[in-house]
């Protein structure tokens, strides 16, 4: 059985998809719950799944399903206030944290909430990292060209996925700034009950939302978690307002003394044994942290948050903070929307667009970093990029086509989504890491490289985690062909 530690909304989905007929739902009034039908995974905004079929105490109802972690979520995530929500049928939880067992709707309906019961055998089918996926003996008999074309569809999905994950983060920077927005009511167009086009619209909701975003993107698999926090506890709008200087070069100094400041990074650097240069630049660093510090009223993280251990110097947090430091500057003083909007809807080729919008996000060493991956003495080496051209691409995909894909439906622009669509599947080749190689061997018996394309490389994580590393081989297209 799963880990409840662990449990997320991506195995929830896996669950509800494979395996809903078979799992007790409970509620907190003894209802008895059948589902006739789980419905469609919903890639757009709204319920994660549409068109569902649920007899709860013997009366049939026919409409969407929402499933979250906890059943608090559902308000954390605004749903109440959503009329895209009014057609939800049932809540499904892995823990219900209401008081009455139910859940309301915008329209003022309630909706009833039901946990799922985890003392089943359908929950210790979990393929570990180290175990083969549950048809690796049989799968060869499925051609590799209808592996592929289930796979190229889970990789759109994939995209649909983020960008649906980033509309909630969306409105909760909305709900984090409201107090700075001041709107007309002629400028008030609403989407949905809580949130308007005017509120949507303002700059700094979607640049925080992209800086937030790279800078998860930076910390890799390891330090995904503390790149995360530290965007959201230091705000682009308090380094924008503490990083003025006349040159560049002073404006950089003064960002990154931000940022290894709010990491507690700095605090712990500054008290180690180090090399003359790298003490005199810890120090000035320091001291400029300092005239700051006074202002900085949210938590200054603790240095064991960041994992060091087994990390590639080039993938240091500390070195990849040095090059966060530079993409806030761009966004901070070049208008990044307005560039990345151009190249999506130029009239070069998707290829080409591609090349354009990584040369955006790469940043080529400077001063310090051109020799340094940490703080400490220099190895004597080139460093080159800090933000080299693969890490590059992998925030193109994971990050600004999602961001584009959300702002093209938010505010109704087919052919911006159109084009990043056409991106997207034409996206060249990634870094392989364990999940592709995994498929790559297991699935195609090295006869196909998924990270040679986006589309392929996203689509191999979306099967592994979706459906492979749940064992959910029924809801799978391959799987169905194999075991049904």
């Amino acid at each position: 059985m799963s880990d409840p530690k662990n449990i997320d909304e991506v195995y929830l989905y896996s669950i509800w998809l494979s395996h809903a007929g078979k799992i007790n739902l409970k509620t907190k009034s003894n209802d008895l719950i059948e589902v006739l039908d789980t419905g469609e995974v919903n890639t757009d905004d709204g319920a994660d799944f549409v068109n569902a079929r649920i007899k709860i105490n013997e009366k049939i109802y026919r409409g969407d399903v929402e499933i979250h972690v906890k059943a608090s979520d559902w308000k954390t995530h605004k749903h109440h206030l959503d009329d895209r929500y009014n057609t939800v049928i049932l809540h499904v939880v892995f823990r219900d944290d209401t008081k009455d067992g139910f859940v309301q709707t915008s329209s003022g309906r309630k909706v009833l909430t039901a946990e799922i019961e985890w003392e089943s055998e359908i929950f210790k089918a979990n393929v570990r990292k180290n175990d083969k996926i549950k048809c690796y003996d049989i799968n060869k008999v499925v051609p590799n060209e209808e592996k592929l074309k289930w796979i190229r569809k889970l990789g759109l999905t994939r995209l649909f996925f983020k960008a649906r994950n980033l509309s909630e983060r969306l409105t909760e920077i909305v709900d984090e700034n409201f107090f700075l927005i001041s709107e007309s009511p002629r400028d008030y167009l609403p989407t949905h009950q809580s949130y308007s086009l005017y509120q949507l619209s303002h700059r700094f909701v979607w640049d925080q939302l992209l800086y937030e975003k790279i800078m998860e993107g930076l910390g890799y698999s390891k330090n995904k978690l503390p790149f995360q926090k530290l965007s959201r506890n230091l705000t682009l709008k308090f380094i924008s307002e503490h990083s003025f200087a006349h040159s560049y070069e002073k404006q950089i100094f003064k960002i990154q003394s931000l940022l290894f400041g709010a990491s507690g990074l700095l605090d712990h650097f500054i008290k180690k044994k180090v090399d003359h240069e790298t003490k005199l630049f810890l120090e000035e660093m320091y001291n400029e942290w300092m005239n700051v510090r006074k202002f900085y009223h949210r938590e200054v993280m603790h240095h064991s948050e960041w994992k060091f251990l087994a990390v590639r110097p080039a993938n240091s947090p500390v070195f990849k903070l040095a090059g966060a430091s530079v993409l806030i500057w761009r966004l901070i003083h070049d208008d990044f929307y307005a560039k990345i909007n151009d190249i999506i809807l130029s009239n070069l080729n998707p290829i080409e667009k591609t090349q354009h919008l990584v040369n955006l996000f790469r940043v080529k060493s400077e001063g310090y970093w051109e020799n340094h991956y940490n703080f400490g003495r220099s190895r004597g080496v080139k460093t080159g990029y800090t933000v080299g051209i693969l890490k590059a691409r992998e925030i193109i995909v994971n990050v600004v086509l999602p961001i584009m894909l959300t702002f093209s439906r938010i505010f109704k622009n087919d052919e911006i989504e159109k084009r990043v669509i056409d991106i997207y599947k034409s996206f060249p080749n990634l870094s392989a890491n364990w999940i592709t190689a995994k498929i790559e061997e297991e699935l195609f018996r090295g006869a196909v490289k998924l990270s040679s394309s986006g589309l392929t490389h996203q689509g191999g994580i979306q099967l592994y985690k979706f459906y492979c590393s749940n064992s959910m081989c029924n809801a799978c297209a391959i799987g169905n062909k194999l075991f049904l």
